[in-house]
């Protein structure tokens, strides 16, 4: 098949708005970067999105649109560049997922098949159709596993085919079918497919599948050639089944029911499963934010829930502190019309960028570049301490938790002469994330004696040891001291439970005035952004 390359720079065209227009939309924590919208995109209405991220760190939204992809530089995400686009025949629905560096787009219009883009190139903004697979010649959705190298399309039409495999290892650019006609006997409107790396179900293959009227459907694709289903999961009010997320623990799957907010009455309602155990995954409950749109596609990130919601745009649910009852902490409001059942409004999200940008697809505005650092940013308390050295005279943990002068009181024990700082507490906390993009921490302290001096110590979990960070001059009345961890942050979160830790030492000239001396210790805090 014929080569289309595709580059063309678009940048002078684009309309982005700023801080007075931008004030059209709500938001809470939520900033916006820039809109393109659908003149600037030259198309009827937007529908998917998803993002891809160069070889050399430069980030690119895939905005679907009715007639084409649309691929839009925005690793400067305040002036983005539309530079190219991949044309497909007129359709309201269409998908993009990437694997390796390329492009899989689907699209419901009749013969559109899978058309495979070479983001090969992306970085001088070129990119090129390599072809065209015609069967099926329409999908509803596409979805890759990217850990084992397998695609999967649902809602196709090739036969009695509905979710049909393809091999992309071997050649991403041409892949091999393979399996039977369809990996599942029902039809799944969407799935997520998922491989274990450790655990019971370690190399395990399965498809988390959203399969309409019936629920939640959970299949093992390990071989290929023998899927089967595990369990089928109802929950109370089904309406459609549209999509679902799993978390990084692999205990809980998120739903979002397209149906339930208007067949039921229901406010904007998230279903959630614990998946635990795939042969006994069970419903466990339903949380609401009390907006009356749809919820449609969502996503979970280093402990946030990422949500396109339609009517009312995208919306963040911070599920590290409470997975099953999580809090709202922020969104954008995309669709500023009101927050009615109908199927306007935001339509995908991305949250996947590195730089934490995150972007989502609306149907009738177009592609959205938002900035949501402030939603993501949590501050956390010690949730245990240990005093290393020193005699503890009153507090206890509630004492550190807040700026209160409710205080912590360590008196100094040992030698004055003995170089071993004579009062350390070790504190411990959670993080929400593996690979924070921000990781501070802080605390609020007095020594009781002139000229001494505070360390803060951060536990590295690659190296098992304490690095020093800071050793500043202590201050005799209530003082706070914040170090920042400047890069390689995920080595100070363990991978596997979330643990920050950090030892503070408190030190005075010898022999000090009073010997021996206290500290009162007010608060202490980790500030971490996702």
């Amino acid at each position: 098949m014929r080569n289309r390359r595709l580059a063309f720079a678009l940048g002078a065209a684009l309309f982005v708005l700023g801080p007075g227009a931008a004030a059209q939309f709500s938001s809470k924590k939520v900033t916006l970067w820039a809109n393109l919208d659908l003149t600037t995109l030259n198309c009827s209405n937007g529908n998917d999105c998803w993002g891809y991220v160069s070889p050399s760190g430069r980030e690119y939204a895939l905005m679907g649109c009715s007639n084409k992809v649309a691929f839009v530089d925005i690793t400067n995400p305040s002036a983005p560049v539309y530079f190219a686009s991949i044309p497909h025949s007129n359709s309201t629905w269409a998908d993009i997922k990437t694997y390796s560096h390329y492009a899989y787009i689907v699209s419901e219009a009749s013969g559109v098949g899978i058309q495979i883009v070479d983001l090969d190139n992306i970085d001088n903004h070129v990119v090129t159709l390599v072809r065209t697979l015609t069967n099926p010649g329409r999908s509803h959705n596409v979805s890759i596993d990217t850990k084992s190298g397998f695609l999967y399309t649902t809602g196709s039409n090739e036969g009695s085919g509905t979710t049909i495999c393809y091999d992309l290892r071997t050649d991403p650019s041409n892949p091999t079918k393979v399996g039977p006609a369809s990996m599942t006997p029902t039809y799944q409107h969407d799935i997520m497919p998922y491989t274990y790396t450790s655990g019971p179900y370690a190399g395990r293959q399965v498809l988390f599948g959203s399969s309409e009227g019936r629920g939640v459907e959970i299949y093992d694709v390990t071989d290929k050639n023998n899927p089967y289903l595990i369990k089928r999961i109802s929950y109370p009010y089904v309406g459609y089944c549209h999509q679902a997320w799993i978390s990084r623990d692999e205990k809980y799957l998120y739903v979002d029911d397209e149906f339930d907010e208007n067949n039921n009455g229901f406010t904007t309602r998230t279903i959630v499963m614990d998946v635990s155990s795939l042969e006994n995954a069970f419903y466990v409950t339903t949380f609401t934010n009390g907006c009356n749109s749809i919820d449609h596609n969502q996503f979970w990130r280093q402990g946030f829930l990422f949500q396109a919601n339609y009517r009312s745009g995208l919306r963040i649910y911070d599920v590290s502190s409470n997975p099953t009852s999580p809090t709202e902490v922020g969104w954008f409001d995309t669709y500023p019309s009101g927050d009615g059942i109908s199927y306007d409004g935001a339509w995908g999200t991305y949250p996947f960028f590195p730089s934490g940008t995150v972007i989502v697809s609306d149907i009738n505005r177009g592609l959205f570049i938002l900035n949501v650092d402030e939603a993501v940013t949590k501050t956390v308390v010690p949730a245990g301490y240990a005093l290393v050295k020193g005699s503890l005279m009153s507090g206890g943990l509630p004492e550190l938790v807040a700026s209160d002068d409710s205080r912590m009181t360590i008196k100094a024990v040992g030698s004055p002469l003995s170089p071993d700082a004579p009062v350390q507490i070790e504190l411990s906390a959670k993080s929400q994330s593996t690979d924070p993009r921000m990781l501070k921490f802080g605390i609020e302290s007095a020594l009781h004696a002139p000229n001494g001096n505070i360390t803060i110590q951060l536990y590295n979990f690659k190296t098992n040891q304490y690095d020093t960070l800071i050793t500043t001059a202590a201050s005799t009345t209530d003082g706070t001291v914040e170090v920042e961890v400047p890069s390689n942050r995920s080595d100070y979160v363990n991978q596997a439970t979330l643990d920050v830790k950090a030892l503070v030492l408190w030190r005075a000239p010898a022999p000090p005035t009073g010997w021996p001396f206290y500290v009162d210790v007010d608060y202490a805090y980790w500030t971490i952004r996702s």
